[in-house]
This record gives C-alpha cells, sequence and structure tokens, in this order.
C-alpha cells in the first residue's frame, strides 16, 4: 500500500459522508466558504492546487479502489484482491530485531479470521480498538498459515455503517488532509457543483466524435459506476486537454500564417552552386527533408515546419539551401540560436560555406560589438543572412525584406519567442530544427501548429558511439581512455554538472577538476563554462577547435552545436545528475569524426529512475527511442516542457497510450479553425474562452494585446 499523509493509512481511510448541508455552492468562492473546511485544511488544499471550489471538479483521483462486492473470510481466494468486512479481535504492535516497527491485526467477521499487517504504524494502534468495525481490502496472501493482507486499504466503520462499493476514487494527499476528509468533502461537493459545468464543445463537434457531455464525464471520472464508464469519462477528458492545447498552439500561430507567402527560389542559382560546391551528396534524408522543405517555400502560405534530425545528422546543410532560397528570391534571411556559443558556431559554420557565393553574412548577439552599422545594413537590405540570439528578437533589429526565418534548438524557445522574430516580416517562411529526439507525442502537441519531417539516417562514415556507465570506483578507466585519446593525437571533453564543486553531496565542479588535470597530467587543459564572459568563452573553443587544447573541462554549455571532429572521448561526471535528453546531446559531440568515440557515464548513489536512465544510454543510440524511453520514465509533465510554450500541461491524457486521440483532437482542432478561424461564432464563444484558459495568463494578454 502507498504511504499516505500522517493520520490515515496509505490512500484509502474513507468514512461516513458529512450530513451538515452547505449554503448553495457557487464555483468561484473560496474553498474555506465550504463547511467543514477551516484556515488549516485551506492552506493544504491550496498545496494541491485547490483555492475556490470549483478547483475541486479537477482535483482528478490518482486512481480507483475497486470494491464491488464484500468478500466472506471463509471464501477468500489466494492471490485475489479482495474486500472483508469485520471486527478487530486483537491488535499487537511490536519492534522487530532489525527495529522493524510492525503493527499485527487479527480481523473476524464470522466465518473465519484475516491477518493484517501494517509496517511502521505505530501511531495507527489507538485508532484500531479490540471491537472496531473496519473494511480492509488487498491481494490475499497466506502468512504463517493465516489468510494475510499485508498494508490493506483501510476504512473505519460506525456500528453500523456499510462500506462505499463500487469504484472508489483515492485522491492525492498533503500533509493536513486525509483520505477520508477529502472523500467526504467530494462525495458531498462533487454531485450538486458538477451539474451547473457548462460543456465548452459545440454540439456538432460531439457528434462527429463520439463524446458524452463534459457535466456527465467529469462526475464519472471521480465516481463511475463501473471501469466501463470510469474509461469513457476519461476519454472525453484527455480528448479536451488535446483539443484545447491543440487549438491554443495553432491560435497562437496563425497571426503569422494569415498573411500570403513572401516569394522565394527554393531551386535558384545560388543554391544549385552550393551543392555542386560540396564534396559530398546529399544523403537520402536529408535530400527527402529538402524535397518537403521546398514544396513548402513555394506554397501560397507561409511555410511552418519542423526538422528533427539526430546530432550529426547534417541538419545544417539543409538550413543553409533554405536560407539561400530567400537569397535567391531577393529577400533576407535569418538564423537564430539559443546561446551565443551555438549562435557563434553556426556562423563559423555557414560563412565558409555561403560567403564564397556572395552572401553577405553577420553575427548578431547581445555582446556584438558596434551594432549599429550592421543594423542599418539589415534595413538597408546591404546583409543577407543574419545568424543571432534571441537578440534578433529585439525592438532595434529591422529587416528590409525578411523571408526566411531558421530557428535552431526550438524547445528552447516558446511559441511566441518564434513568432517575435516572424513578426519582423510580412509572413515569412519558418523552419524550426532541434536535435533534441522529440517523441511524436510531444511534435503533435506542442508543435502541432507545424509540419514534421525528418532526416533520417546519419552522413557516411559515422557510426555509434560507445556508452559505458561506471561506478567511482571505476573512474580511472575513463581517464585511462582520456590519456590514451590525447597520446594518439585525439581530444576529449569532460563534463561536469556545477562550475565549483559541492563536497557535502560529493559533487564535482568544472573549475576544481580543470585547476587538478593541470597539476597532474601534462595535457592542455581548457575550461568552459557559462559564467565566462562571452570573449573568454570564443577563445576557449575556437583554441580547442584548433587543437591548441588537448582536453576540455566544461558544463553542459557544449550540449549542442559544438563540432570539433577531432574529439573521440567524452567523460561525464555525476551522470545521474542530467537528463537523458542532456546526455544523448553531450554525447553527439564527441563521434563526429573517422576515429570511433566512447562516452564514459561515471555514477555516483543513483536512484532507481537515474539507473534507468543511464541504462537506456548505454542500451540505445537513436534519439527517438530515447525520447520514448524518457516520456515513459518521467511523464509528459516534464518532458513536453509545455510552459516554455505559455501552455498548461496534461492532467489526464496519457500522450504515449493515447496517440491515436491526440491525432484525432488534433485534426479536430484544424477543423474547428478552417470552419470559423476567429472563433466568432456564437456558438464557438464558450470554447474560445475555453481555448484560451490553456495559455498561461501573461502569454494570453500578450496575444490578446
Amino acid at each position: 500500500m502507498e504511504a499516505g499523509a500522517p493520520g490515515q493509512v496509505g490512500d484509502a481511510v474513507v468514512g461516513s459522508r458529512v450530513s451538515s448541508r452547505d449554503h448553495r455552492i457557487v464555483p468561484d468562492e473560496p474553498v474555506i466558504r465550504l463547511s467543514g473546511v477551516g484556515k488549516r485544511r485551506a492552506q493544504a488544499l491550496a498545496k494541491l492546487g485547490v483555492q475556490t471550489v470549483g478547483d475541486l471538479i479537477e482535483l482528478w483521483p490518482r486512481r480507483h479502489l475497486n470494491r464491488c462486492q464484500i468478500t466472506p473470510v471463509g471464501e477468500l481466494a489466494l492471490g485475489q484482491e479482495c474486500l472483508v468486512v469485520g471486527r478487530i479481535q486483537q491488535a499487537i504492535f511490536k519492534r522487530t530485531p532489525s527495529r522493524r516497527e510492525v503493527l499485527r491485526v487479527v480481523v473476524d467477521d464470522g466465518s473465519g479470521r484475516l491477518a493484517v499487517t501494517f509496517f511502521h504504524a505505530r501511531w495507527l494502534t489507538p485508532k484500531l480498538p479490540v471491537g472496531q468495525r473496519v473494511a480492509v481490502s488487498g491481494p490475499v496472501e497466506r502468512y504463517g498459515g493465516w489468510l494475510s493482507m499485508s498494508h490493506p486499504d483501510l476504512e473505519l466503520l460506525d456500528a453500523d455503517q456499510s462500506p462505499r462499493l463500487g469504484l472508489i476514487p483515492v485522491y492525492p494527499l498533503v500533509a493536513g488532509i486525509s483520505q477520508r476528509w477529502l472523500s467526504d468533502l467530494m462525495y458531498r461537493v462533487l454531485p450538486e457543483l458538477i451539474p451547473d459545468v457548462s460543456d465548452p464543445l459545440p454540439e456538432w463537434l460531439r457528434s462527429e466524435h463520439g463524446l458524452r457531455d463534459r457535466p456527465c464525464a467529469l462526475l464519472h471520472e471521480h465516481f463511475p459506476s463501473d471501469e466501463a464508464e470510469l474509461e469513457d469519462a476519461r476519454r472525453r477528458l484527455a480528448f479536451d486537454e488535446f483539443l484545447r492545447i491543440g487549438l491554443a498552439v495553432h491560435w497562437m500561430s496563425e497571426p503569422q500564417r494569415s498573411s500570403p507567402s513572401v516569394r522565394v527560389m527554393p531551386d535558384g542559382p545560388l543554391s544549385r552552386k552550393f551543392l555542386a560546391r560540396l564534396p559530398f551528396a546529399l544523403t537520402r534524408g536529408q535530400q527527402a527533408a529538402w524535397e518537403e522543405i521546398s514544396a513548402d517555400l513555394v506554397s501560397a502560405r507561409p511555410m511552418a515546419r519542423l526538422l528533427q534530425g539526430d546530432v550529426g545528422s547534417g541538419k545544417t546543410i539543409v538550413a543553409a539551401l533554405t536560407l539561400l532560397a530567400a537569397v535567391d528570391g531577393g529577400r533576407q534571411a535569418a538564423f537564430m540560436a539559443p546561446t551565443e556559443l551555438l549562435a557563434e558556431q553556426h556562423y563559423q559554420v555557414l560563412a565558409p560555406l555561403l560567403e564564397p557565393l556572395g552572401v553577405r553574412l553577420h553575427l548578431l548577439t547581445g555582446r556584438t560589438p558596434g551594432r549599429r552599422p550592421a543594423l542599418e545594413a539589415m534595413r538597408g537590405h546591404r546583409l543577407h543572412v543574419v545568424v543571432g540570439t534571441q537578440a534578433l528578437v529585439s525592438e532595434q533589429v529591422q529587416f528590409a525584406d525578411l523571408g526566411v526565418v531558421v530557428v535552431d534548438e526550438q524547445h528552447r524557445f516558446g511559441v511566441r519567442q518564434r513568432a517575435g522574430l516572424s513578426d519582423k516580416g510580412n509572413g515569412p517562411h519558418v523552419l524550426v530544427m532541434t536535435a533534441t529526439p522529440i517523441p511524436r507525442t510531444m511534435a503533435l502537441t506542442v508543435f502541432g501548429d507545424l509540419e514534421i519531417s525528418r532526416i533520417e539516417g546519419m552522413p557516411p562514415g559515422r557510426s555509434p558511439v560507445t556508452t559505458m556507465q561506471l561506478r567511482k570506483a571505476e573512474r580511472r578507466l575513463a581517464y585511462q581512455a582520456v590519456a590514451d585519446a590525447v597520446r594518439s593525437g585525439r581530444q576529449a571533453y569532460v563534463v561536469c554538472s556545477l562550475i565549483h564543486q559541492n563536497s557535502d553531496l560529493g559533487l564535482k565542479g568544472a573549475v576544481e577538476l580543470a585547476e587538478g588535470m593541470r597539476a597532474a597530467a601534462s595535457w592542455k587543459v581548457g575550461l568552459l563554462h557559462g559564467q565566462l564572459p562571452a570573449e573568454e568563452k570564443n577563445g576557449v573553443m575556437q583554441a580547442f577547435r584548433d587543437h591548441r587544447l588537448d582536453v576540455l573541462v566544461t558544463t553542459n554549455i557544449i550540449e549542442v552545436g559544438v563540432d570539433v571532429p577531432n574529439a573521440t572521448v567524452m567523460v561525464v561526471e555525476n551522470a545521474e545528475r542530467f537528463g537523458i535528453a542532456q546526455l544523448h546531446q553531450l554525447r553527439g559531440r564527441v563521434g563526429r569524426g573517422e576515429h570511433p568515440a566512447v562516452c564514459f557515464l561515471l555514477a555516483n548513489d543513483e536512484t532507481d529512475e537515474a539507473e534507468q536512465r543511464l541504462a537506456a544510454l548505454v542500451e540505445h543510440h537513436d534519439g527517438l527511442d530515447l525520447a520514448e524511453r524518457d516520456l515513459a520514465l518521467r511523464g509528459p509533465g516534464e518532458v513536453l516542457g509545455l510552459r516554455q510554450h505559455g501552455l498548461r500541461g496534461f492532467r489526464l491524457a496519457r500522450p504515449l497510450g493515447d496517440l491515436a486521440l491526440l491525432e484525432e483532437a488534433r485534426a479536430a482542432a484544424r477543423e474547428v479553425l478552417a470552419r470559423d478561424p476567429g472563433l466568432v461564432w456564437p456558438e464557438h464563444a464558450a470554447l474560445k474562452a475555453w481555448m484560451l484558459t490553456a495559455i498561461e495568463e501573461q502569454t494570453a494578454q500578450r496575444i490578446l494585446t
């Protein structure tokens, strides 16, 4: 049984309904106005997200207990989950030699006796006197010749009280709130509150998709009569979550796509010269992605496409072709990256590719010196392509004729940041790229306004990086590999989670580790982290590229975009502190040349979840496989990053299990906006207001103004 708050056993100590009546329940009034909810309980409910009476509706049960019938002890079957009602015959608390606290209770229902065991529950002893009627439910076991239950769900009953039967909701708890009290409150309030809830979906939409009305679904999500009714309710409410976010994403992006597309040339002379000068042919994956992008660039509406590609798959070449399409068409192009280091990296890659073709490029970040001449050149169309950071969104930046926007590592920007750059032009084409693996669920949700392309495969000569997980005692193996690499003319990265070490937690810092290496080895060691001045960061990175440094000790600032083909070894200290996506991106910094590469993950005292993350990195090399694994481990709330996009996330929808429902809701969102782009029809007024509640208040205010 799962642990609950102090004062109840696990999740399911429930009791009699409160008989007193409240005044008429009003959804918007503070929850403290309900009888039985004082200041202390109101503060506890606030920790569960319940501020108003109406918030109780979406305090969803974490699960339901299946207690459909009472089974006499004499008819219990081993291995089955059963409900038993009886009186306590004996309750003994003791501490074992291993200092484990055990409360053993014997329940007698007249047909037999059941042994019930609770661990570390001394506080429960006074609540279970001999003669107390109880209902216990859980799997039936046999222990020491007795039929038994270990840590069952428990309900204390009055002398003449019957237990609740059916599917019993189990709610999340915090200290100060018991399951019994909260269940009483919900049984008392929700049946009166929910019938007055309006349904935001128009009747035609519910009919087309076979959806029951929302008030009925809400009531059955809390109090279903059977499993089928519960799943039917959850399907409607999950559809609502998908639909609302789908509508919000399209709504936020639509202003950028409402203008006719600007004219660009995806097959112009510059593009042809560029391809002819490349020392290699496009891979099949690159060619397929470019064909999809080219079709968008000549369509009647501005392109809005997400380009996915694993680390090293060749997205930059496809991006360069997209930029050249704007220049060939007489327009300008902007390339935005999330960090100065990544913007600098892209500029250094693009400049030698494009400048020989006569394309004028410029790098613009928040620290770029002499900005005024560059800004004037942009306004005067004397610059063709500008590579920069979020500084490109600032008011001072103006383009003469912006035709194409490319945004790299899209997951680090929100919808509105992307739109802010698009607003610099009159309906420019937008390509957003990421090497961060994105599950299909996330792509269809957060990027639901975008068409999706994926570069399959890797350029010739690339091979998967060997990944090894090592314990603290095995660190010498990793650093021996660093020494061997340096001796053979290769380079290595050492990545730390912190800039400075934390001795109390046993966490290594980049500064101290770099100092130690310089003192103990003959390697030329560089140090890179986010607190260094931009000029120093760029200097260190350039020295590593030029092989004036053997080892680069760094934080995860090198997570994306850094390309040093001679680096073949990576050591990640305290790897348990990094997520799957971060580790996959970091690993992608090695193995970018012709030499075999290895990544060592050094981990100490990791949790079960961290152990699974690291094991996934060792087992899987495909980014999309890892993304799906990450989603399964952490759930959609963290992985989808909806808050970064100004969106509230999922509560009942299960992105991994509800993919078909997600696609159905996404199609429904597009259908609604195709019929009524501004949601101005009277029957869509409630739908529009409800949709805007999916958008964080600050983001919604920017949209409405």
